[in-house]
């Protein structure tokens, strides 16, 4: 085999050292390639490991067309794949190598492309039972994952990310049942499974609690600290320039200079993490790293490794604050599949806007989970001033996004504040919000509808920069499919009107039929002058297709 002259090929995909590209399991990989000297005896071949076993290889050719050479290849497993190109100018006889480098996709697990979590608080949603009398409704809600916060036994401070066992359920979620807390456990699984729910599950590999068994029975396994009265050390984290202590959790010592201890902690927490991912991966779901971000870089690979060899379709979703390009260099490390966005820090419309265009620039490389808030934030009432807030940001989250979101348990209900899941506490009793639910069951009927809110770069802006309104387009990428309209005032006192002009984004379209996807009635506009009506905290959304493509439901 020899090596092809330099600039001898022109590629469809990029060759630069290190980059990569994503696609989703099922997937087709399309490239294309052309020679730009005459080649009229050549054939191309890609050399590849996508969907072959470790460490074997296969050869898929290129077929010819009159502009080039194409391939199109369905991925059908996960994994983190290379590919190369192989070519011949005579027909066979001579065979050359690329002199690009080895280029790298990543495949994600179908199902992310849809994620719309709701996140459990354990602590006030009562016993195991409980939790299972409310997959119902949740389900009801439009919501496919159910998040799960730690529901290991908890240490003294009665936090959930205080774990005092990592192996066991904490008993305040079993009440008086005479089953096993894993019995219970199991038929909560089961019914999730049921009825189309994936779990999610944290897990939490930095720390454990001060009281914990791991202190008690293998002190030499936490980072000693001379300063801590108790010799430990801490975990914390840093928020606005300033370090906060978790007085109640220590630091696990994965750099233990003791091989033999560095190895016994080092498997038992991997041992802990396949624990929980069994029961994840029984439902079709994934976990969620906790803190990413402070976690021992080297025994993360080795977990991340061991995770997708037990369990290769189970997706992993982190919590990582760091820089873009810390995020880019660790979704090619780590392939994770999902990272934790964070728009709540971006109240304002300007600042959303321009975090959701980065959210889709970066989309083909790194994918986000976008929830309105998170169980460690505030409420949307706190946040953002209004319970009923969370209606235009769930729905900038979920349909300007790229098809990944959810609320937090309490969001739906209009829940004043941020649910304290510190302690053990009576079941939470919410009272009903019905707008703010119907909304949001809504905007997940309308997420799961197409496929167009589950693609990243197919989002124009169409609100002139407004103060107040986020207004976009998504383009349809396929003939025949419909585009939408999503306007979303995160204003939460003034209504607003204002014209959009949609001539040049629809061209030879000077009439449009529309749907209103909230309500259902259909009416016809011109393409360039459209009025546009929006109240305080709603939203507004809307099919857009050819005058004879959206049937007229207003009778």
């Amino acid at each position: 085999m020899r090596i092809g002259r330099e600039g001898f090929l022109r590629r469809s995909f990029s060759v630069v050292p290190e980059d990569f590209c994503r696609l989703y399991q099922n997937d087709e990989l399309r490239l294309n390639i052309e020679f730009l000297e005459e080649a009229a005896g050549a054939r191309v071949f890609l050399h590849t490991n996508i969907d072959c076993p470790k460490n074997k290889w296969r050869e898929i050719e290129f077929s010819r067309g009159m502009d080039g050479y194409h391939l199109s290849c369905p991925v059908r497993q996960c994994g983190n794949y290379q590919f190369k190109l192989k070519y011949s100018l005579a027909n066979g006889k001579t065979w050359y190598w690329d002199r690009a480098p080895f280029s790298r996709v990543i495949v994600d697990p179908e199902y992310i492309k849809d994620i719309r979590m709701y996140t459990l608080i354990p602590s006030v949603s009562g016993t195991i039972r409980d939790w299972i009398a409310l997959l119902p409704g949740i389900a009801d809600l439009g919501f496919n994952t159910l998040h799960l916060l730690p529901l290991t036994s908890r240490d003294n401070t009665e936090s959930p990310y205080a774990a005092c066992d990592l192996f066991s359920i904490d008993r305040a979620y079993t009440g008086n049942e005479q089953d096993s807390a894993f019995s219970l456990f199991g038929t909560f699984t089961e019914k999730a499974r049921e009825i189309g729910i994936r779990l999610c599950f944290d897990l939490v590999l930095n720390h454990i609690g001060t009281g914990s068994k791991m202190v008690r029975m293998c002190p030499e396994w936490i980072v000693p600290d001379k300063t801590e009265k108790d010799g430990f050390k801490r975990s914390g984290c840093w928020h606005m320039n300033a370090w906060l202590k978790w007085e109640d959790l220590v630091k696990i010592y994965y750099d233990h200079p003791h091989p033999d201890i560095r190895n016994d902690i080092w498997d038992y927490m991997k041992k802990y993490a396949l624990f929980w991912s069994y029961f994840a991966d029984l439902t079709g779901g994934m976990v969620r790293l906790d803190n990413l971000h402070s976690s021992h870089e080297g025994f993360i690979t080795e977990l991340l490794e061991a995770l997708r060899q037990t369990y290769p379709n189970l997706a992993v979703t982190a919590e990582f604050f760091t820089d873009s390009n810390t995020i880019l260099k660790k979704a090619a490390q780590w392939q994770i599949n999902l990272f934790l966005a964070n728009q709540w820090e971006y109240p304002y419309a300007e600042n959303l806007r321009n975090y959701i265009a980065y959210i889709h620039d970066i989309g083909t490389k790194v994918r986000f989970y976008l929830p309105i808030t998170t169980h460690d934030t505030g409420a949307p009432a706190q946040l953002f001033g209004k319970a009923e807030a969370a209606v235009p940001r769930y729905a900038v989250t979920a349909l300007m996004g790229t098809g990944q979101t959810g609320i937090v348990q309490g969001t739906e209900h209009g829940y004043p504040e941020k649910i304290n899941f510190m302690g053990r506490r009576a079941p939470c009793r919410f009272s009903t919000n019905a707008w703010i639910a119907e909304r949001i069951g809504a905007i997940n009927r309308l997420l799961r509808s197409s496929p167009i809110f589950h693609e990243a770069g197919n989002l124009d802006w169409i609100d002139n920069r407004h103060g107040a309104v986020l207004g976009a387009l998504r383009r349809p990428n396929r003939r025949g499919d419909r585009g939408f309209l999503i306007f979303a005032n995160l204003d939460i006192r003034n209504p607003y009107y204002f014209f959009i002009h949609l001539s040049t984004l629809i061209p030879g379209r000077p009439f449009l039929r529309m749907e209103d996807c909230i309500d259902g009635t259909g009416f016809e506009t011109k393409s360039d002058h459209m009025q546009i009506h929006v109240g305080p905290c709603d939203i507004r959304v809307f099919a857009v297709g050819k005058p004879d493509t959206i049937p007229d439901h207003s009778d």
